[in-house]
């Protein structure tokens, strides 16, 4: 993606991991709302991992409106800072302490101070000092004895080095920026860190608007991250956490605290989110719930009756381990060991983790599902809801997910678990009120997951029924209009300003 350069622009947008190089999910409403106001100017700044984990320019192209685009990859090789020289500069070690302790206070849940918002400066060092000056590397060998249950060394220190080396590349990031008059993060993480650095130097609004509880989920993520070596781990105690996975998750806490400390407004897509929200250190005043919406229209084609569609069902989402694929591809073989002949799709892109992909392949040739399970890769969602008779979600972790309010507007019946909005989705809000739109099952249970579907497949009155709660349910309160019209009056209130 070629950089674009701009000296202002309307709305700033702090992405991660998402738009433009990644398809589904966030990518598609980053992309709605950049089109969705085509009157206002964006910019992006795009945060990654490493680039070799990104196919550059295979994903969407940059709408008219952007004015600015920069992307920073935060573990790049290079990225890596220079090698030490002669002169490492001044070696503050008591600036590092005493940031990590107000760290650690914020993660108590005192106040951090704005004027120390930028942590690389805070720490009072260059990067070149604090990755190779023997001060640096002797106050860090102290901290490490202090460790009760140590984990090798070696692993902590390349944890060290991991977890601070970004803050340097988003002091760059910073310095680039263009000035905004409204600064927008669809998490808290370093996007959501980004941002409120960004809103403190400029002194502009920042709106977190969050898809999902990005603390939970990298939670999630660490907990199970094979990158993290657990030899130790028949010495723990049950329900201990390896040491350099909690110091993962409070650093990412922390930077969710700074975010929300910093935001103007945080907005959520359901109001069952809140309590995760307030716990994470977000001030009850700056809550606010807007719904995902779509553009309900363009899947009013895909509405065809149970006997015009395939005996196809389908998981529509990225293959990562958050989704659970797994579990949907044993649910699959049970049906398959009853003798049924329903074909199974996963729609979505493969590369974003390709050992897990890998494992979910294994996983098909070994239950012998080859000619059953096929995996379509990125595909047009109105082409699929127009042929399968219903869709899954698998997911352990998720907010208001739209692969749900798509399958609704095209008449498509859903079987999901019990995360995030889905359950409000399926049964809606009122629960004493009898309108499902599928079935919610518990979390990685194959033989539940596949009950529903065997349920609806057999079903056609309950298929016809839970259709047409769907449309009902999608046409009232989702749809992209409504919430446009939302993020107009959050964008007109600063902008005018």
């Amino acid at each position: 993606m070629r950089e674009k350069t701009a000296e202002s622009t309307d709305i700033l947008l702090l992405l991660e991991g998402t738009f433009p190089y990644v398809r589904g999910g966030v990518s598609s409403w980053v992309k709605r709302i950049i089109e969705g106001f085509p009157k206002r100017r964006f910019g992006i700044i795009f945060l990654g991992s490493a680039k070799s984990d990104y196919r550059l320019g295979e994903a969407y192209a940059l709408p008219d409106n952007v004015d600015y685009f920069a992307e920073y990859f935060l573990y790049d090789a290079s990225a890596r800072h220079p090698k030490a020289s002669s002169a490492l500069g001044r070696i503050d070690v008591d600036g590092i302490d005493g940031a990590h302790r107000q760290m650690r206070a914020c993660l108590r849940g005192e106040a951090f101070p704005m004027e120390d918002m930028d942590l690389a400066e805070n720490f009072g060092v260059s990067p070149e000092a604090f990755f190779h000056a023997p001060a640096i590397w002797d106050h860090f060998l102290q901290r490490y004895a202090e460790i009760p249950d140590q984990p090798p060394f070696v692993d902590y220190f390349w944890t060290i080095r991991g977890m601070h080396g970004p803050l340097w590349i988003l002091q760059r990031a910073v310095q680039a920026a263009p000035r905004a008059k409204l600064l927008l993060s669809p998490s808290t993480g370093y996007a959501g860190f980004l941002g409120a650095l960004l809103s403190s130097r400029q002194d502009r609004p920042l709106l977190i608007s969050e898809h999902g509880i990005y603390t939970k989920e990298r939670r999630i993520d660490l907990m199970l991250a094979r990158w993290i070596h657990e030899d130790d781990e028949f010495l723990r105690r049950p329900g201990q956490i390896h040491y350099l996975r909690q110091l993962w998750i409070h650093f990412f806490e922390f930077l969710g605290r700074l975010a929300y400390q910093q935001a103007w407004r945080i907005l959520n897509l359901y109001e069952g989110v809140i309590p995760l929200q307030l716990a994470g250190g977000a001030p009850p005043e700056k809550l606010l719930t807007i719904p995902n919406g779509i553009d309900v229209e363009r899947f009013v084609a895909a509405r065809r009756p149970f006997l015009q569609r395939e005996d196809v069902v389908a998981l529509i989402g990225r293959v990562v381990p958050i989704k659970d694929i797994k579990t949907f591809i044993r649910a699959a073989a049970i049906l398959h060991a009853r003798g049924r002949n329903t074909v199974f799709w996963i729609v979505g892109p493969t590369e974003e983790d390709e050992e897990y992909y890998a494992e979910c392949r294994v996983l098909v040739e070994h239950l012998g599902l080859q000619d059953r399970v096929q995996f379509l890769g990125f595909r047009s969602v109105s082409e699929v809801l127009m042929t399968v008779r219903l869709t899954v979600l698998s997911s352990i972790s998720e907010g208001l997910p739209l692969s749900v309010l798509e399958s609704f507007a095209a008449g498509v019946p859903v079987v999901a678990t019990d995360v995030g909005s889905c359950r409000e989705l399926v049964y809606g809000a009122q629960p004493t009120v009898e309108e499902p739109a599928g079935i919610i099952v518990p979390i990685a249970d194959p033989a539940a997951l596949a009950g529903a579907m065997i349920a609806l497949l057999d079903s056609e009155e309950r298929w016809n029924l839970c259709s047409h709660n769907a449309v009902i349910r999608v046409e009232r309160h989702y749809r992209e209009e409504q919430m446009f019209a939302r993020y107009g009056d959050l964008f007109d209130q600063v902008m005018t300003e």
